[in-house]
């Protein structure tokens, strides 16, 4: 140790003992008339300073320095490797950034380590009561639930509307240590009218002023009082981005609450679920009812990685996220390649400057040391211009109103995850580019004129791995693209550009019952139908492409006792539904009004059929359903299929009831109008119409085709992202190319100028030219046909029935736009080929 900090803190005084030795020694051999000399002088100050100094980390520091000068003097290498680097790396960050924030984001929660999600009986909610008998139970330190899927109406004063909100337990803010930014979260002894704003609520509607905290709101026909106000940056427990605008209290008794646990001190997940499941049982026996809630008991993370293993439905998400990682990390490969190229260049240039270095006595290690350091240094510079474009895009992303039916919020902040994993990519960046350049020129350095053809070889199949590398790329790209264009030609079964969508959400104290809700459909209808330019209208609890509701059951045939497990969209719908959507009616007759009271009945689409009924006749077909399996159903009607979500997915079975015979206190009623005129010409006759029906009710009123931005959601995103990446690739891969091509014609200068002397035409060269990038272009798209054929076979699970990954045309054109930027690229090369002058270069050369 005393040796250490006599070499950090002493070098100065080091040297001048170091030479007052060396006189010493000299006056000595003079003075006795020693005939031997003490020798190299330079050489024995060198090998006693090594020994009092950090050898290393000193020529490190020195290749450093050296290395910037060097790339400081080589503009062209520095930008070409920080456009490459920078791309390359921003692209894989904000990729990583994007599946940061949607898969693992940690909710805006205090130690979310601790921070569990439950669910009993295979659901994702649970009635109060089982939420309050598991806080009973003492198996955690604290219980809380919310349903971040409720609709609350907010009247500005100017009109009613519904907003998104969050209905949490009172013990939500304090149990799970939620920040925010003014005032408090609930407490225990709050009384039901209080809420807590969203951020964006509370700039968008009060232009972000503090004093309205303490002061009231009017939501639900009735005055809240705003206790607090959340962050900028919060985020939910069920993550993606969502984002309510409104946290209220569970004020209604009926209201089903997702379930998040906080863990007690020492506790184990195995452990806590073999006492969930007695809890449960315990539960089953208190309070009997149709589910199980022993049978299916979760117990998982709430968030984090752990999270994605727990929740099967992630994993589509999760694998889109790595196939896009996957390709992003492609695109680094190509600029990669792009960097390693125009090293080979510069390194041959170098030559007798290496050889010379090799010659004085510096060790091939300490060469290719100085030749690495400079490929991490431009690596470096790119990562920071990648970064930069990372942290400029991700802040872009935050501020985009996403065109869909629920509130989703991207908060992409870059964090020490992002930053190491663009540390990583920047290492992998440094030995990808750098290592072979480095090597190959420490090898050759020392033989003059040394091969020049195996250089141009490993250039050559530099730029055919980087073909192919760009042609899956480009595949998959094309792909999405490909695959958006068929999502917009499929048709979702149903009439979008003449019908009008309204969604209403009745106040819950007006509307306690089935019947009053009843009433106010049976009301509204014939207000509606009665509007000019206005030919029908018709009632659904669910409009498709806005809400979806699944039912799995087991029916029963009575006729032959055979029972069926089936999976279907449920919907109730009042007897013009399929009128007004234009949903063809393939067998028998719509509901009547007639069924109010009559016998139970349903209508079944196409798909129902075939997979349930196949080689039945549906019409007159009852089976049992319902309450405890009993209740008998009577087929009526087949109608044809319809997409229910995005318009690519698979048509699923689905089942219609009439809503006259759904008694429920559901408050939220959709209705649809079908018009012969643009539908937006009756918004504002509309949106009065219902005002005068309810005016305490929220409503949205829109052309039905607006209100499907979630349907192609899917096909977008994935078209966006991969064609995004895809127009970088190709530009990463013009440049590659169009580098080759300059220096090949560099490189076989000499012959081009002996061919041209010798006779050959202008015409003659450019084609030799120009065959050479045709060849290197053939050579790739070959490989990477094979590698996309393989590749991308996991990308079906995305795409629509009839597109499969190993798209003949897909790559067919993908080899095409290839081909075109090749000849593109190598055209700059090629006129300057068949612009040498024979004399000129035969006299230089």
């Amino acid at each position: 140790m005393r040796g250490f900090w006599l070499k950090l803190r002493r070098r100065r005084r080091l040297h001048a003992d170091l030479e007052e030795e060396l006189a010493f020694h000299r006056e000595m051999a003079q003075a006795s008339g020693n005939p031997i000399p003490l020798g190299n002088m330079s050489s024995i100050s060198e090998q006693s300073l090594d020994l009092w100094r950090f050898s290393r980390v000193e020529n490190l520091w020195r290749d450093v320095i050296y290395g910037a000068r060097s790339i400081g003097r080589s503009r062209s290498l520095l930008l070409t490797a920080l456009l490459s680097f920078g791309l390359g790396i921003g692209v894989n960050a904000v990729v990583f950034s994007l599946a940061v924030e949607l898969l693992l984001s940690q909710p805006s929660v205090a130690d979310v380590s601790s921070v569990v999600s439950v669910r009993l009986g295979g659901n994702s909610h649970a009635p109060p009561v089982v939420l309050d008998a598991l806080g009973r139970s003492g198996i955690f330190q604290d219980v809380v639930g919310d349903n971040v899927e409720m609709l609350v109406n907010f009247d500005d004063g100017a009109d009613t509307r519904p907003v998104f909100a969050a209905a949490t337990t009172k013990n939500y803010f304090a149990a799970l240590g939620i920040p925010l930014a003014l005032g408090r979260g609930f407490r225990t002894d709050d009384p039901n009218d209080v809420v807590v704003l969203g951020d964006r609520f509370w700039r968008r509607h009060f232009n972000a002023d503090p004093a309205i905290v303490g002061s009231q709101i009017r939501l639900e026909g009735r005055p809240f009082t705003v206790v607090g106000i959340l962050p900028p940056i919060h985020r939910t427990l069920i993550g993606f981005g969502l984002a309510p605008e409104v946290y209220v209290p569970r004020y209604l008794d009926d209201t089903m609450l997702a379930m998040y646990a906080r863990l007690k001190p020492g506790s184990t997940l195995g452990e806590v679920r073999e006492r969930v499941k007695s809890a449960a049982a315990r539960i089953n026996e208190a309070a009997p009812a149709a589910v199980d809630y022993a049978e299916r008991v979760h117990v998982s993370p709430a968030a984090g990685f752990h999270r994605l293993q727990e929740e099967a439905d992630l994993m589509p998400v999760g694998l889109f996220f790595v196939v896009l990682l996957v390709v992003a990390a492609l695109v680094l490969i190509i600029a990669c390649v792009n960097v390693t190229g125009l090293l080979l260049a510069r390194a041959s240039a170098r030559r007798r400057e290496l050889a010379i270095r090799l010659s004085l006595g510096a060790s091939r290690g300490r060469v290719l040391q100085q030749l690495l350091v400079e490929s991490l240094l431009l690596a470096l510079a790119g990562a920071a211009f990648g970064l930069a474009i990372a942290f400029l895009t991700t802040a872009l992303l935050g501020r985009v109103q996403l065109p869909l039916p629920i509130p989703i919020r991207l908060m992409v902040e870059p964090d020490w995850r992002v930053l190491t994993y663009a540390m990583v990519l920047t290492g992998v960046a440094t030995l990808v580019a750098g290592l072979l350049p480095a090597w190959q020129a420490v090898r050759e350095s020392i033989a003059r004129d040394l091969q020049r053809t195996r250089r141009l070889r490993m250039r050559r199949a530099l730029v055919v791995g980087q073909v192919a590398i760009s042609l899956v790329v480009l595949a998959a790209a094309f792909l999405f693209l490909r695959n958006l264009v068929a999502v917009r030609r499929l048709g979702p079964g149903f009439d979008l550009t003449h019908t009008l969508r309204v969604e209403v959400n009745l106040p819950p104290d007006r509307y306690t019952t089935p019947e009053s809700i009843q009433g106010f459909v049976a009301r509204t209808l014939p207000e509606l139908q009665a509007l000019p330019g206005i030919s029908n209208a018709a009632a659904a609890r669910i409009v498709p492409f806005t809400d979806s509701t699944r039912f799995g059951a087991t029916i029963t045939f009575p006729d032959s006792g055979e029972k069926r497990d089936v999976n279907f969209s449920w919907n109730a719908v009042t007897p013009d539904f399929f009128t007004v959507m234009s949903i063809p009616m393939l067998k028998g007759q719509t509901f009547t009004p007639a069924d109010r009271g009559g016998d139970l009945v349903v209508a079944v689409n196409r798909a129902f059929v075939d997979r349930y009924l196949a080689g039945r006749p549906a019409i007159g077909r009852v089976f049992l359903w319902g309450k405890d399996g009993t209740e008998p159903f009577r087929i009526v009607a087949v109608v044809g299929n319809t997409k229910t979500m995005t318009v690519g997915e698979d048509d699923v079975p689905q089942l219609y009831q009439p809503l006259a015979q759904v008694m429920t206190d559901r408050r939220r009623v959709q209705f649809v109008l079908r018009s012969a005129t643009p539908p937006a010409l009756h918004v504002a006759a509309v949106r009065a119409a219902m005002r005068r029906a309810e005016p305490a009710a929220g409503t949205i009123v829109e052309p039905l085709f607006a209100s499907i931005g979630l349907a192609f959601l899917p096909s977008q995103v994935g078209a966006a992202l991969f064609g995004a990446i895809g127009l970088l690739t190709l530009a990463l891969a013009a440049v590659g190319l169009y580098g080759m091509m300059a220096y090949s014609v560099a490189r076989r200068t000499q012959e081009i100028g002996i061919r041209v002397a010798m006779g050959a035409t202008a015409r003659r060269i450019a084609q030799m030219v120009l065959r050479d990038a045709v060849v290197l272009v053939a050579i790739g798209s070959i490989v990477g046909v094979a590698i996309a054929i393989f590749l991308m076979r996991p990308l079906a699970m995305f795409l629509v029935s009839n597109l499969t990954p190993a798209d003949p045309l897909s790559l067919a054109a993908v080899v095409v736009v290839l081909l075109v930027t090749a000849l593109a690229a190598a055209w700059g090369p090629t006129q300057r080929a068949a612009r040498i002058d024979p004399a000129i270069t035969l006299r230089t050369e």
